[in-house]
């Protein structure tokens, strides 16, 4: 029998014994089972304290106090299921897995065969009123105010010290629980969070975050964001790895606190988007130096605390992001795709790889990325969580891995994927953004959408943080600037505007090969080769391409016989990949064609639209010079990989501006492809000039008479002249003005101000 002065009442009987207001009712009610001695103890404290019932059955702490006031209460449960309830007390909320687990860790303190039957000792404290069940059933609870009659019971035991290591025992076993659970439900991860922080294990909330990320906050809202909010110093500088967690948290839990939410708005998509906009690139720190931000300001302190021992998780991490600020991308993804996690949390490891994956990329080694992204994406896939970054950001780097790998299919498919992955807001959108965004720019260039390309292009500008992949842009602008420029002027303007965004962030490694071959491709579009040939002297690190700019600054310059013998002797080259095999395959084309050799030409002609058709890219035709890619366009017309060629351009017959239908896209694709890239310079009468000549020009620059130059080059006035003759004859020109300029746009000297 129960205790007589122990009497369960409804709600409702509740609200009438004790005139309450309906909601007050309802909060006694949940917080004390229905138990009458304890809801009058909770209405006295009310009335005494002056403190409200939601501040006083808001906390543990507090709800101690009300249940100390009484000493009317008990329940008549055996031994075990004494202790049963004390364990179960200390939980947020559970189930039978749950509890299974509480009973396995705490039979290290209260050893009892009774708790193998976990179901049977539930059943029991449930009709015994110790514990109550949840929404629809769904689990169970110890009502706050029986509960803190537990504790009470175990303190007047003498177990207060049994109570503290039973907590970090249930708080360590949560929390492997959870690293192990593809993914753990809500109780699990609200008891590893209320304990870890309960009992200050600061590691634990650490391990807690690793193997759920930020999408812990959105998820599971109600424990975690209190859980992490507004650590103490101790924890922060226990594990320093907390400072940014804990300032998003406080951030959060302040703008909840701050926010009326719109009707019908779920608070988990409230919470995601708060820490969506926390995480974006360079938002915290914008927030930190908000004056008018008490959050911001905590935050900065927090910040700037003090530092503390990595996990191997955060040293390996650290070190490939210090490996990778000094351009040893190479070193950093060796670092990341040898570590191997300790622990059992898949996040912490799929992360590591990935990071190993974008270092690989950055190493110019897209093989490399591909096989650690193949490693982790079946698992991230399977395991994706809606606003987290780990799922897009494998998707956007195979993409972006292949296209590099010359994988155009591959990249095609992982993009559409991505599109469909694609649903803001995303926490950390920095780490696959920027990569997503440069393969849609350079598919939309191999497709000659270049409407799409320029808007990607102004997406990628108008990004926060484009990172280590910032060299992109200027080359993808480049690129453009070569398709779609109408005059000369208009290349030489486009060049030295980018040129100058080129030179704001120093380039390393792989990036400033890519960067100057791009430059050089400009200058040979320009036809300044004198200038294009000394870079090339200097490019080393991706010799297939040098190769391509080598056939193609021979053709410009009208070498037709070296054109061929390149793209023939580097054809077969391990280092040339099958977009520079179609590259130098149309620069022999075009070469052949001058030469005479008209059926070599339309032959190698259709090779390279079989080429282009293989790599999903009708860029190597662009790039021929307009007036023989026309021409051997007329000659190849009748080709059937015509058809298959102009798949590729379907974009453009339906794109707004031409309105056209299937059935006209042929049509369109080959206007395209004839008419795009006028203002590139496809021959020039290229001399070839002595160091001697050279410095006549350099003293033509300067303005320099022929008696300072006889003067200067200790020669006779008359040889200078003789000299003067002969190389404006090379040049083309009657004058010293139009020599300069000649010589100025055949890149033997320096642009105006250089």
């Amino acid at each position: 029998m129960i205790d007589q002065a122990a009497k369960k009442l409804t709600a409702a009987e509740l609200q009438a014994k004790f005139n309450l207001d309906e909601d007050a009712a309802q909060i006694i009610h949940a917080a004390s089972g229905g138990w009458e001695s304890f809801a009058g103890v909770a209405v006295s404290a009310v009335q005494t304290t002056g403190r409200s019932l939601d501040e006083l059955l808001g906390s543990a702490g507090l709800a101690d106090f009300v249940v100390s006031q009484t000493d009317d209460f008990s329940l008549p449960l055996s031994t075990a299921d004494q202790h049963a309830l004390e364990v179960l007390s200390l939980l947020d909320g559970f189930d039978e897995g749950v509890a299974r687990i509480a009973f396995e860790v705490s039979a290290e303190r209260w050893t009892d065969p009774a708790w193998a039957d976990v179901p049977t000792v539930l059943l029991r404290l449930q009709l015994s009123g110790a514990v109550t069940a949840g929404p629809e059933e769904s689990h169970w609870s110890v009502p706050l105010l029986i509960a803190a009659w537990a504790r009470k019971s175990l303190i007047e035991e003498g177990l207060e010290g049994v109570t503290a290591a039973v907590e970090m025992s249930l708080a360590e076993a949560f929390t492997t629980q959870l690293e192990l659970a593809s993914s753990p439900d809500s109780l699990l991860v609200d008891n590893a969070l209320v304990l870890a922080r309960r009992v200050r294990a600061w590691e634990l909330l650490d391990r807690i975050f690793l193997a759920c990320g930020y999408s812990l906050f959105y998820r599971y809202h109600r424990s975690s964001v209190a859980a992490f909010a507004q650590l103490p110093a101790p924890a922060l500088r226990t594990v320093p790895e907390l400072r940014e967690v804990t300032t998003v948290a406080t951030m959060v839990q302040e703008a909840l606190l701050d926010a009326v939410p719109p009707t019908g708005v779920p608070p988990s998509l409230l919470v995601r988007e708060q820490v969506a906009r926390l995480t974006a690139p360079g938002a915290l720190r914008r927030d930190l130096g908000a004056e008018d931000n008490p959050v911001g300001q905590l935050a900065e302190r927090v910040l700037l605390g003090e530092a503390g021992a990595p996990s191997r998780f955060h040293a390996v991490m650290s070190e490939m992001a210090r490996l990778g600020a000094a351009g040893a991308h190479h070193a950093a993804a060796e670092a990341g795709a040898g570590w191997v996690a300790s622990g059992v949390a898949r996040r912490p490891s799929r992360i590591v790889r990935l990071h190993a994956a974008i270092h690989s990329v950055l190493a110019c080694e897209p093989g490399r990325a591909l096989a650690l992204l193949r490693s982790i994406e079946d698992e991230v896939k399977e395991d994706s969580v809606v606003g987290d970054f780990l799922s897009p950001a494998v998707t956007a780097w195979t993409a972006l891995a292949s296209y590099l790998a010359g994988d155009h299919e591959r990249a095609d498919t992982e993009i559409v994927e991505f599109a469909r992955l694609d649903i803001p807001p995303f926490v950390q959108e920095q780490t696959f953004r920027p990569a997503a965004l440069i393969v849609e720019a350079y598919r939309s260039i191999d497709k000659l959408d270049l409407s799409a390309a320029e808007e990607t292009v102004r997406r990628m500008r108008d990004y926060a943080e484009m990172g280590d992949l910032w060299f992109h842009v200027p080359i993808i602008e480049r690129t453009l600037s070569q398709l779609a420029a109408s005059s000369r002027s208009t290349l030489l303007r486009s060049e030295e505007s980018i040129d100058v965004h080129a030179h704001g962030v120093c380039a390393t490694g792989g990036a400033a090969e890519m960067l100057m071959a791009s430059r050089i491709g400009m200058l040979i579009s320009l036809g300044q080769l004198h200038r294009a040939e000394m870079l090339l002297e200097k490019l080393s690190g991706i010799s297939g391409v040098s190769q391509v700019l080598f056939a193609r600054s021979e053709l410009v310059a009208g070498r037709n016989e070296a054109s061929v013998r390149i793209a023939e002797a580097q054809y077969y080259e391990n280092h040339v990949d099958t977009r520079d095999r179609a590259e130098l395959t149309g620069i022999k084309a075009a070469a052949l064609l001058r030469l005479g050799d008209l059926e070599a030409a339309r032959l190698a002609f259709v090779e390279l639209l079989e080429l282009s058709v293989l790599v999903g890219t009708v860029l190597p035709i662009v790039r021929l010079p307009m007036a023989e890619r026309q021409e051997l366009m007329r000659m190849s017309a009748e080709e059937p990989i015509w058809q298959k060629l102009t798949e590729l351009l379907v974009p453009l017959a339906h794109s707004p501006s031409r309105r056209s239908t299937g059935s006209d896209a042929h049509a369109v694709g080959l206007d395209k492809l004839a008419s795009l890239g006028e203002a590139v310079v496809g021959l020039v009468d290229f001399p070839m000039l002595g160091r001697r000549e050279m410095s006549l020009l350099e003293k033509l620059d300067q303005g320099a008479s022929v008696a300072e130059i006889a003067r200067d080059l200790l020669l006779v006035q008359g040889t200078v002249k003789n000299n003067l003759s002969s190389l404006y004859r090379k040049l083309g020109v009657s004058g010293r003005e139009a020599a300069v300029t000649r010589a100025r746009v055949l890149g033997y000297l320096g642009s105006v101000g250089a």
